[in-house]
């Protein structure tokens, strides 16, 4: 069981979000590491962060009651999310580079029992950083996301390789990815169970976890596989920052109950959750946390072994 007394770390950039809808185009504040950081603060989880941001956008988390580190940078990063009547999105960005390296990260270690690793570009998350949490002992999760893209002349948001994704996965506990991303980062044609798996081996991770959107998602361990239902909504109103907020939800649910399965289940409503309201999630743990026990009875057993 968790030592309460221990702390999730979120680290990564901040970003200036444009979001363009075919009803309406607004601004709001974005990047992983700030669904994340509200996300674990709403459902009263012990967090702090580590951001990457410019000294002239501090204004921008004046109202953010979060316990925030800084790493300052020229510029912060900018993202614009283009949807269309599906919530398909397509994006344009500004990605600098604000990497942040071991020795910026002045916080007291031996507090940590996980950190959420989410770089947005190539850039901002160094392999020696994430090192340097598992040299400490902290449980390494990492979400990929922006080491799988870059940006072409016109800034528009395109796919890259990921070459050194075995020096990165080397002291990588746990991996969440969305299926497209999955594909892309392994270089495989699907995400049949029997390959994800192999890949989990192969790199020795604890799990990988595949958000498949509408489809729910699944968690591979070297055991068992879990599918998680995608919890239904007739109010989609926001979907930036969904897997963000799910893996957040994830980790500490996890920490907080050691069942993977539950806590995928408890990820998954949190989701829901948050895709109802623009911005992060607005939710209390307490819902949450009544929806999954009206979830539970139906799905306890959904999940199954792979040797089976």
């Amino acid at each position: 069981m968790k030592n309460m007394n221990k702390r999730i770390l979120a680290i990564g950039p901040i970003t200036k979000d444009y979001i363009i809808t075919p009803e309406e185009e607004y601004f709001q504040i974005g990047g992983a590491v700030f669904y994340q950081t509200l996300t674990l603060t709403r459902l009263n989880y012990n967090v702090i962060s580590i951001i990457s941001i410019s000294k002239d956008d501090m204004k921008l988390l004046d109202e953010i009651d979060a316990d925030i580190k800084y790493v300052f940078a020229d510029k912060t990063m900018e993202y614009t999310n283009i949807y269309n009547q599906k919530l398909k999105r397509r994006q344009k960005a500004i990605l600098p580079k604000n990497p942040i390296y071991p020795e910026q990260i002045n916080i007291n270690l031996e507090e940590i029992s996980s950190v959420l690793l989410s770089p947005l570009s190539p850039y901002d998350i160094p392999i020696e950083t994430i090192t340097y949490f598992k040299e400490n002992d902290i449980k390494t999760i990492l979400v990929p996301q922006g080491l799988l893209r870059q940006t072409d002349n016109n800034n528009n948001v395109i796919e890259r390789d990921w070459n050194d994704i075995d020096q990165y996965l080397k002291d990588v506990d746990i991996i969440c990815l969305d299926k497209y991303e999955a594909k892309k980062a392994f270089k495989i044609d699907s995400t049949k169970d029997e390959l994800i798996i192999k890949i989990l081996k192969k790199h020795n991770l604890e799990q990988i976890i595949i958000t498949k959107a509408e489809q729910g998602s699944t968690i591979y361990t070297e055991d068992n596989i879990y599918n998680i239902p995608a919890i239904k909504t007739k109010h989609a109103v926001d979907a930036t920052g969904l897997g963000d907020t799910y893996i957040a939800a994830y980790v500490a649910k996890l920490e907080e109950s050691n069942n993977i399965y539950e806590s995928g289940l408890f990820a998954s409503i949190t989701a829901k959750e948050k895709l109802e309201n623009k911005g992060p999630l607005k939710s209390s743990k307490e819902k949450i946390e009544k929806e999954l026990d009206e979830h539970r009875q139906y799905n306890k057993w959904n999940y199954y072994s792979k040797n089976k």
